[in-house]
């Protein structure tokens, strides 16, 4: 479950350009400046059904990432998952609740939550849930609602001729989904379909089981990802030119 909520914890590093006309711009003297942040923010998000690839921003509707691996052993969950070409449909409809910015102790903090994620991937299995044993191959689904996300970045800065660029060095996500429904197909096990669709059923019963015990992988997926797109993008785009 790949969520972007680092992507713009910051507006900001190698060569610097201007940010686009329709993005939102906040002075960072203006006494409602977190108010305005936390809009230019939104209005951002809102806008990335189309990429901006003059600011290595892609389109978030979808988000498609190639291939995640997630490995675990915790608990009443020990599964290897690989999913390909694994597709996030709805990041564009965040509801940010905090956006801010300390720029004396260089650090970020975002929260929100997506309304619905649907996840959508070639995935591939092999492990146990529960007293379940899981093995099996194939096109699934997961549908998540009422996801909450919490963020928080340090980074360091960069100084560059007159410019001051930024670089993530470490992100810490918490995400919460507040319902969570697999359709994963019957081949799930081996292509037994009467035994595929009981082990559905227990997995979509017990949603809340296996996402604590799969949270600490999927969230380190999560870190890894968003740290590299919100860096792809700080490197076109300096402090000075993100706010005014």
């Amino acid at each position: 479950m790949i969520s972007l909520t680092v992507l713009f914890v910051l507006f900001v590093c190698c060569e610097s350009v201007k940010l686009p006309a329709n993005f939102k711009k906040c002075n960072r003297k203006d006494p409602k400046w977190k108010e305005c942040v936390l809009e230019a923010g939104s209005d951002a998000i809102s806008q990335l059904t189309r990429p901006f690839p003059e600011v290595n921003l892609p389109n978030l509707e979808p988000l498609v990432i190639q291939e995640v691996n997630v490995g675990t052993a915790t608990g009443g969950v020990s599964l290897t998952q690989n999913y390909k070409n694994l597709t996030i449909f709805g990041l564009t409809g965040a509801k940010l609740e905090k956006l801010e910015f300390n720029f004396h102790n260089k650090s970020g903090e975002i929260s929100g939550v997506f309304p619905e994620l649907k996840v959508t991937a070639r995935y591939k299995v092999d492990g146990k849930f529960l007293l379940l044993k899981i093995s099996g191959e194939g096109p699934g689904e997961a549908t998540l609602r009422d996801v909450k996300f919490h963020s928080l970045t340090k980074y360091e800065e960069i100084k560059k001729e007159d410019k001051t660029y930024v670089k993530i060095v470490s992100a810490s996500t918490k995400i919460t989904p507040g319902l969570i429904v697999f359709q994963v197909g019957t081949n799930i096990f081996s292509g037994d379909n009467v035994v595929g669709e009981d082990i559905i059923r227990v997995m979509n019963e017990n949603w809340d089981v296996l996402y604590e015990d799969l949270e600490g992988d999927y969230t380190k997926v999560v870190n890894e990802v968003c740290q590299k797109l919100a860096n792809h993008f700080f490197e076109k785009i300096s402090i000075e030119e993100a706010f005014d």
